[in-house]
């Protein structure tokens, strides 16, 4: 659950970063009221221009079988194509597969049909890409169920028959794999799985080329080779990629020439340069920011504001003192003032009191379990554990990025503990640092953590807690969590097929994480998108985060280039076509 920097100058922001944010906007004159340039008024889909974006952190990898966040995955969906995908109703829809699979009468055997002349990115060996088959299908899969690989998707894949066997290196081949034809393949489970077909429209199944693989071997990662709509051109690692338009796409689709991707914008910066007119769209904002563009008339047409299948809260490593007692946990999760966090966020933040966003089946807003602030409570729950004086020794929190957003939310988690008597340190790291260290057991005590849907079901959202969700490196379980009850009620539910009774059993699994609390629920978020309004056929999408594929760029033939506070010197006129988001 990440392009951006050539119209700057790359030197200029390797050297200010994120930490050079404050720099670099003091520096620059006050942005204008309303957007800059209004679009050239073309009335068909163009060709054509530069789309900029950002995020305020850095990519991890871009390799679709790892990569398992918000950032890397804003990158991968330009790049590569599933089988299958999701249209703006949340349905799923064929992709690279010609139509939805046939699937048998037992629910247990998924026959896909691959779209013909799909070709794969140019790569070493193939100067001009190479056709897609049902070989390749087979051996992303089998390359991502690879204990070797340590792929964070392996669960999704696990009710293929064989793949236990394969993935605990007891077998050299998936059974449940069968490659009937030049484009034919077969995939056969063990038992029926309600959510299969979501798990075939995630990143992790994206097909793959095997010998890109075998040429860059670890370094696959910075070298991506899919059939999206982009190619991959360039990294810098910590400031941008640039991705080119793909002329070979199998879909004729109007688009941007190019896609530029900036990383480590904090979001005053990017407020900044987006009404600036030199960021095409964002997606996160201070308060004042967001209180500036919620009463703006003129940027009204250019903004959506809505929740988000999301749920974000501070996380416990269940094996670790003191967060192995329960009632220590609970007593966090009871002394956390929610409306004080969102009062203190302009109001987005939306309280949470269990693990299912309101968007989500089996959300229960009555839930009895549910967790609130009550200090009462939270004060006999720390009696329960044994402190009720507060615990001992201070716990370390970590918490990525250290702009004013992280340190705020770190206040706010500081004032809210010391009431119960708990000293909270600090400990800020980068995305990268979080995502890699917080999968390893015993490793991260208590972090600030979230999760933002793969799939629109209430199973996207409690595997985070099934004990097969804890592996050696990239556990998906970063609380380390273990309940067989959980673990059984989840079991049941995913091959259920019987709509109410599988959501029953989901309902009882939620209420359960509420109660053990391996996570003190905060908050879901209320997001705010704005593009600029030569940005065109922007629509969030329910399922994407941050999804720019379909975009096109109606850019205003009277935009030229110009130099920007002195930084990186004049744009180059190349990034601004004649004629031609989010």
């Amino acid at each position: 659950m990440d392009r951006r920097m050539e119209r700057l100058g790359c030197a200029a922001l390797a050297l200010l970063g994120a930490a050079g944010s404050i720099a670099f906007a003091f520096f620059l004159p006050d942005p204008p009221e309303a957007p800059r340039w209004m679009g050239a008024g073309a009335q068909t889909p163009q060709v054509g221009g530069t789309f900029v974006f950002h995020h305020e952190a850095n990519v991890r990898s871009l390799d679709p079988h790892v990569a398992y966040d918000e950032l890397s995955g804003m990158a991968i969906r330009l790049m590569f194509d599933g089988l299958l995908d999701y249209d703006h109703e949340s349905n799923l829809v064929p992709s690279l597969a010609e139509a939805m699979p046939t699937v048998s009468e037992d629910g247990r055997t998924f026959r896909f049909r691959l779209r013909r002349g799909v070709r794969f990115h140019a790569m070493a060996g193939h100067a001009e890409g190479r056709e897609l088959v049902a070989e390749d299908v087979r051996w992303s899969l089998l390359r991502l169920m690879s204990q070797d690989v340590g792929s964070p998707g392996y669960p999704f894949y696990a009710s293929i028959e064989g793949a236990d066997a394969y993935h605990e290196g007891n077998a050299d081949d998936v059974a449940g794999i069968r490659v009937v034809d030049r484009y034919t393949i077969e995939l056969q489970l063990k038992e029926a799985d309600q959510t299969f077909l979501n798990a075939m429209a995630m990143p992790f199944a994206y097909p793959v080329p095997r010998e890109n693989y075998e040429h860059w071997g670890d370094e696959v990662k910075f070298h991506p080779v899919g059939t999206g709509p982009f190619v991959f051109e360039a990294w810098e690692r910590g400031v941008q990629l640039t991705f080119v338009r793909n002329e070979r796409y199998w879909r004729d689709k109007p688009g941007p020439e190019r896609m530029l991707y900036l990383e480590n914008i904090g979001r005053e910066l990017a407020a900044q340069r987006f009404r600036n007119g030199d960021i095409d769209s964002i997606h996160r904002q201070s308060p004042s920011d967001y209180r500036f563009f919620k009463t703006s008339e003129a940027w009204r047409p250019y903004m959506v504001e809505e929740p988000r299948g999301s749920t974000y809260g501070l996380g416990f490593n269940c094996e670790m003192a003191p967060f192995d007692d329960v009632h220590v946990r609970r007593a966090i999760a009871f002394a956390l003032d929610r409306e004080g966090w969102s009062r203190a966020r302009a109001g987005r933040l939306l309280p949470a009191s269990q693990l299912l966003p309101p968007s989500i089946p089996g959300y229960d807003p009555e839930l009895p379990t549910r967790q609130v602030f009550d200090l009462e409570r939270a004060r006999e729950e720390m009696r329960l554990a044994g402190h009720p004086n507060g615990l001992p020794e201070p716990i370390t929190v970590w918490i990525t990025g250290q702009d004013d957003t992280s340190r705020q939310y770190g206040e706010l988690l500081q004032s809210d503990l010391a009431r119960i008597g708990i000293d909270v340190r600090l400990r800020f790291v980068s995305f990268a640092v979080y995502l890699t260290e917080s999968g390893k057991p015993n490793t991260v005590p208590a972090f600030f953590t979230g999760w933002n849907l793969d799939f629109p079901d209430p199973s996207n959202f409690l595997f985070l807690f099934d004990q097969k969700s804890i592996h050696p490196e990239h556990s998906e379980n970063r609380a380390f969590y273990r309940n067989p009850e959980v673990d059984r009620l989840l079991a049941e539910g995913k091959s259920e097929r019987d709509r109410e009774r599988r959501l029953g059993l989901y309902r009882q699994a939620n209420e359960i994480v509420a109660r053990d609390a391996p996570w003190a629920f905060l908050y879901y978020t209320l997001t705010m998108e704005l593009w600029q309004p030569h940005v065109r056929n922007y629509d969030p999408h329910p399922v994407w985060s941050e999804d720019y594929r379909e975009v096109w760029l109606d850019l205003p033939r009277e935009r030229v280039a110009r130099s920007l506070a002195g930084v990186g010197g004049p744009v180059p006129a190349r990034f601004y076509p004649m004629g031609a988001l989010r």
